[in-house]
């Protein structure tokens, strides 16, 4: 004879299955709502050159569907130490497809992302992205070339960039951090722009790529940690300088997510 206990825990976890499932539908559903109605907004923006501008509040207005309807409470730490007037390029880790997203959402005007070039073959969406945004193929060397090219013009035309230098979402090591790559920190170097370090503190848990998508319950949370600036040297291609620059991004990153998600792994793992 089964056990009651066991059986109930089983029925337990039927329901909340269910739960999260009608969440992601539901949450899902408003980000696609949002992304239809405004999508003449956005597809204007892009043929019409001097509308571009106008990105950033249509941005806004989608995030402002989506998070709100999708219950997800924001809260963002740190927007003070954005230095104003100068481009940017935001540097965060990246465990879920939630993060662009939410940096939409907190971080200010309009940054281009640069994001692989799958994004931009999602039907509709990826028309937007390739048009706005900075698609790079990882694995092409002239595809990379291509991408350091597109993310300098944004850089001089003022626009701040937002890079995952992890490359991509690695969900095995959630919540750390896999190894930097070089590409955001050299173009900090040679374009002489500071970065800002971004932690992106639950996402991995309220939305993980494994493949199920079956959400968790949590909040947002995003630290926005003081910017770090290249070293003064005419040498832009310092393997050093480089080195210490990725370094120092990594270790804040790092540190502030192992910190962050103490508490929440221990109630995981109960």
């Amino acid at each position: 004879m089964a056990n009651p206990s066991v059986l109930q825990s089983k029925k337990e976890n039927r329901i909340r299955a269910f739960v999260r499932r009608l969440y992601i539908i539901w949450s899902g559903s408003w980000w696609l709502a949002g992304f239809v109605v405004l999508f003449p907004f956005f597809y204007l923006c892009i043929r019409i050159k001097r509308m571009e501008n106008w990105m950033a509040f249509f941005n806004q207005i989608w995030c402002y569907i989506f998070f709100p309807m999708a219950f997800l409470r924001v809260k963002t730490i740190g927007k003070h130490h954005i230095p104003k007037g100068v481009p940017i390029i935001y540097v965060s880790n990246h465990g879920s497809f939630l993060d662009i997203p939410l940096l939409t959402y907190i971080l200010p005007g309009f940054p281009a992302f640069m994001g692989k070039a799958s994004l931009g073959r999602i039907p509709v969406f990826g028309f937007m992205f390739r048009n706005l945004h900075v698609i790079v193929e990882r694995g092409s060397k002239e595809g990379r070339i291509k991408a350091l090219k597109a993310s300098r013009k944004k850089l001089s035309a003022g626009r701040s960039l937002v890079i995952f230098p992890e490359g991509s979402i690695h969900t095995e090591i959630q919540p750390g951090l896999n190894e930097f790559k070089d590409g955001a920190f050299r173009l900090a170097m040679q374009e002489k722009v500071p970065i800002v370090p971004v932690t992106i503190c639950y996402n991995w848990y309220i939305l993980p790529d494994d493949g199920k998508w079956l959400p968790n319950f949590y909040y947002c949370k995003s630290i926005i940690h003081p910017p770090v600036f290249p070293a003064d040297t005419e040498d832009k291609d310092d393997e050093k300088n480089l080195d210490d620059l990725k370094e120092k991004v990594f270790s804040v990153i790092a540190q502030t997510l192992e910190k962050e998600n103490e508490n929440l792994l221990k109630k995981i793992q109960k």
